[in-house]
């Protein structure tokens, strides 16, 4: 059986802790999209990771981890990753890296500072937007390039004469040298060259053979691409829709594909936030959630649940089942606010609009519930958790038409409930 874990918000949605649990029981963990701007925290046998690219799969002896095709990835970064998890394990994790995966190379974090991309739309500035233009302009730099030196310096060569007549005056462009860059990609890669093959037909083959399967995605639906706050989006396909693309099966079949959702909504970087708190609510969320990112450290914007843009994410999604995260953060508070709908020119909207000049106009219709005082970080049942957590749970899954399939108590692994949960 294969499983899907998906973000429902934009990004931050605590999927790090969902996919190291449920990697447990998988033979194959694959990551299929994004690079190092995505940051998942794991906490394995009490010690906390913030992992970018690495799938939580490397955590577990015996499952294969594979960096898929539709992602980009930047080998200084992996090396390092890898180097921790391997200290923290004491052996070598299993991992696969896909021959068609490009790479983040020096001067695409070079652009972003060039071109001020980074600033205007708060990306995480880690080269990712360049990498995925390059790709798209067949100007990329994959990892079966660095199979073959002579054909890696030559297509960097290239790259490089047309870097230099777009920005003559960019001195740190015209430094850049094709060995220089072969000499460090290589250097970086060396435990990593006999791990690059063809990471769709494993897929593929792991599926055939019927193992548990688990994909991992990186950021979440609100921040994709094409379907997202566009511009404030990521460079990648984050929904389920694109991740047959992202791994090469045009045939794939998901049974379950695991929605995740915090309690509460948060959102990093520039683009509209219709829930968004200011002032001191904002700031409780911020400290009571730890709310800092992953990748940057940039505090994360608050506010309360959305479940307009929810509607969204569930129609690109399409998930089987719910996992909520961070609902212990809730714990205290005597009201908790949710968005039913916007208000956008004096009408009353369900949808979540295109167009993120109408979404910044809009304006949340809140519905307001009980909250509850009761500490749940302990509980490991649902039906112990408090009246009023049931009911805010059961209104969420009734608004989606998707049944909740784990709750999540605290950061840690055995801090989830898991449950079928009977909405009726």
């Amino acid at each position: 059986m294969a499983t899907a874990v998906l973000g429902m918000q934009w990004g931050d949605e605590g999927k790090g802790k969902i996919t190291h649990l449920l990697a447990r029981e998988a033979k194959m963990v694959v990551r299929f999209n994004g690079g190092p701007n995505a940051g998942h925290t794991v906490i394995d046998r009490g010690v906390k990771f913030g992992t970018h690219q690495i799938p939580a799969g490397a955590f577990y002896p015996g499952v294969m981890s594979v960096l898929a095709g539709g992602m980009v990835i930047d080998l200084a970064v992996l090396r390092d990753e890898y180097s921790t998890i391997v200290k923290h394990l004491g052996g070598e994790p299993e991992l696969l890296i896909a021959d068609n995966a490009h790479l983040i190379m020096p001067y695409h974090r070079l652009l972003e500072d060039l071109e001020g991309s980074g600033k205007t739309i708060g990306t995480t500035r880690r080269g990712i937007g360049p990498a995925y233009r390059d790709r798209a302009a067949r100007i990329g730099i994959r990892a079966i390039d660095l199979l073959n030196r002579s054909r890696l310096e030559k297509k960097l060569s290239a790259r490089l004469a047309l870097l230099r007549r777009a920005w003559p005056q960019a001195e740190s462009i015209m430094a850049l040298s094709a060995a220089d860059i072969a000499d460090e990609l290589l250097s970086f890669a060396q435990p990593f060259l006999p791990l690059i093959g063809d990471a769709s037909m494993a897929i593929e083959q792991a599926m055939a053979s019927g193992d548990e399967v688990l994909f991992e995605g990186a950021q979440g639906a609100l921040l994709d691409v094409d379907y997202g706050t566009y511009p404030y989006v990521t460079s990648s396909s984050t929904v389920y829709a694109g991740l047959p693309h992202a791994i090469g099966i045009g045939n794939l079949s998901v049974g379950n594909r695991l929605g995740v959702t915090k309690a509460y909504t948060t959102r990093v970087g520039e683009g509209p936030f219709p829930t968004e708190l200011v002032g001191e609510d904002g700031s409780w969320l911020q400290r009571a959630g730890s709310e800092f990112g992953v990748t940057t450290g940039r505090p994360r914007r608050c506010g309360w649940l959305d479940v307009v843009a929810l509607r969204h994410a569930t129609r690109l999604n399409a998930p089987t089942g719910l996992a909520i995260t961070k609902l212990d953060i809730l714990t205290g508070l005597q009201e908790i606010k949710v968005c039913r709908a916007y208000r956008l020119r004096g009408r009353e909207i369900t949808t979540f609009p295109t167009s993120v000049e109408d979404l910044a106009l809009c304006e949340p219709v809140y519905e307001t519930l009980h909250g509850w005082e009761d500490d749940i970080s302990n509980l490991r049942e649902y039906a112990d958790l408090p009246v009023a957590a049931r009911e805010y749970l059961n209104m969420l899954s009734n608004a989606l038409d998707v049944p909740i399939a784990l709750v999540s108590v605290g950061p840690s692994p055995e801090k989830t409930i898991m449950t079928g949960f009977d909405r009726g």
